[in-house]
């Protein structure tokens, strides 16, 4: 910092006098074009800004930063982006194409009667991260960081990622009560919303924010009507009820990341809450018939829209509908996002009350190529080294699950409660398939021991720890 200092000091002189300064202000582009020639990246070397910010205030000057990198590309369009890139010596890339892509409200198109029979190849590159895939190298980020249960990310890491997300087993496989809530109520579909999941939702926001102070909650829905209906409920509700208007109003005065939300599946991708609460509202009509219309879940792309609604909650999700999923008729329907709700909604229903089977056989219908059941029966060793130990814990007197997981990280070894078989006490890693299979050493080494651990002491309680204790002391 001396050196620029020394560098730039009538720059940096000058720089603090233009801001500040309380009469004929410049504008930020005549600031930035003045002096990015003159050391501004020099002084202050990082920028925050959006592809269009770079493009307003910065001159158009090839490898005028070092590095530019872009964070959730697939939202980013290759015109927008081309410009900051031009202005980068070395860039990355990140996004995830199984996210929404850019939006396309304020886009127009124009079709040129001359060219009727060119094809033009423009739904792969669509995104900024779509060009990039076929242009550069890509890794892949496998370590999900954002769900305290297993069950939360689950379905979504086999139905979109084919099991490649590595994600922490948990404590309690089977938590009481459940991760995920599957709420049947008996709504109808009129004028394309259902108010009777709207009073069932508030209803059970209402419970939340009285009994669970603290916890952000998000709500979403897959039309936009159901997202008024429900907005219009929570605003009746402040107006009648005292209790709630005042713990409503309290939350609202939290930061923006924390407030309760209502969203339609549109536009909810960004944000997380602890508890998110979805409101199907696909009911039958007043007639008793159910129509099958997906809206833009039924669009090429439109299963992208499903992923990003279904991974935004950190603790619990719970599903509010009117209907069974096998109510859904989804086999005439173009696109896989139908199919991917009506399974969805299947595993909500079999988390929810706990059936082991009926998860499996879920997960199997949408990744074919995973074997998704710990092995309880079969006992699976990845070294004689893993046999020894197992036995040993065994004429301890511990029961003992190995190759504990849903995805492809897996515990080795894990130890059942003595006087809780729902859960686990300890869980054991004994450098097996896992560790010899990560790519380099600081995921074997630094990554895998730190992932699964913030996740476990939270659970732990005074006895557990002193079980933990005598056991390693027998070890």
């Amino acid at each position: 910092m001396d050196s620029v200092q020394t560098t730039h000091s009538r720059n940096i002189r000058e720089l603090k006098h233009q801001v500040g300064k309380k009469r004929q202000v410049w504008p930020l582009r005549r600031l930035v074009n003045e002096f990015a020639g003159n050391g501004l990246v020099d002084i202050m070397p990082v920028w925050l800004a959006s592809p269009e910010i770079v493009s307003s205030i910065f001159p158009l000057q090839k490898g005028l930063f070092d590095l530019v990198i872009f964070d959730e590309a697939s939202q980013c369009t290759v015109e927008s982006g081309i410009p900051a890139v031009y202005r980068a010596k070395q860039v990355i890339i990140a996004g995830d194409e199984k996210q929404l892509p850019p939006s396309n409200l304020f886009q127009s198109t124009f079709v040129n009667d001359d060219d009727e029979e060119e094809e033009y190849d423009t739904d792969d590159s669509i995104s900024l991260l779509n060009l990039a895939k076929r242009r550069f190298s890509e890794r892949l980020l496998q370590w999900h960081y954002r769900s305290k249960y297993e069950e939360l990310i689950n379905y979504s890491n086999h139905a979109f990622y084919k099991g490649h997300v590595q994600i922490a087993p948990n404590v309690i496989p089977f938590k009481n009560p459940p991760a995920i809530k599957w709420k049947k109520v008996e709504g109808r579909w009129v004028n394309q919303s259902n108010e009777v999941e709207a009073i069932e939702v508030v209803n059970i926001l209402k419970d939340i924010l009285i009994n669970q102070p603290g916890k952000t909650v998000g709500i979403i829905t897959f039309n936009s009507k159901q997202q008024s209906k429900i907005q219009d409920q929570i605003d009746n509700l402040v107006s009648e009820d005292e209790e709630f208007s005042s713990v409503y109003n309290q939350m609202l005065t939290r930061d923006l990341d924390e407030r309760v939300f209502v969203k339609n599946i549109e536009n909810v991708q960004g944000d997380e809450r602890d508890i998110i609460l979805f409101s199907i509202a696909y009911a039958k009509n007043e007639e008793g018939k159910l129509y099958n219309r997906f809206g833009m879940l039924n669009q090429k792309g439109g299963e992208n829209r499903l992923n990003v609604a279904v991974t935004r909650a950190k603790e619990g999700i719970t599903v509010v509908s009117s209907i069974e999923p096998e109510e859904l008729n989804v086999a005439n329907t173009s696109q896989i996002g139908p199919k991917l709700l009506r399974a969805y909604l299947k595993y909500v229903r079999a988390v929810s009350n706990s059936q082991v089977e009926q998860i499996n056989a879920v997960v199997q219908e949408v990744n074919e190529n995973v074997n998704t059941h710990v092995q309880e029966k079969e006992l699976h060793f990845d070294s004689p080294f893993e046999e020894q130990v197992y036995h040993q814990l065994r004429n301890l007197g511990y029961e003992v699950t190995t190759q504990v997981g849903m995805s492809g990280y897996r515990i080795d070894m894990a130890i059942v409660h003595p006087h809780d078989s729902s859960r686990y006490i300890l869980g054991i890693e004994c450098d097996g398939a896992m560790y010899h299979s990560s790519a380099n050493a600081k995921e074997r080494d630094v990554y895998r021991q730190r992932f699964p651990r913030k996740q476990r002491l939270d659970h732990r309680t005074d006895l557990e720890s002193k079980l933990v204790e005598e056991l390693i002391s027998r070890g």
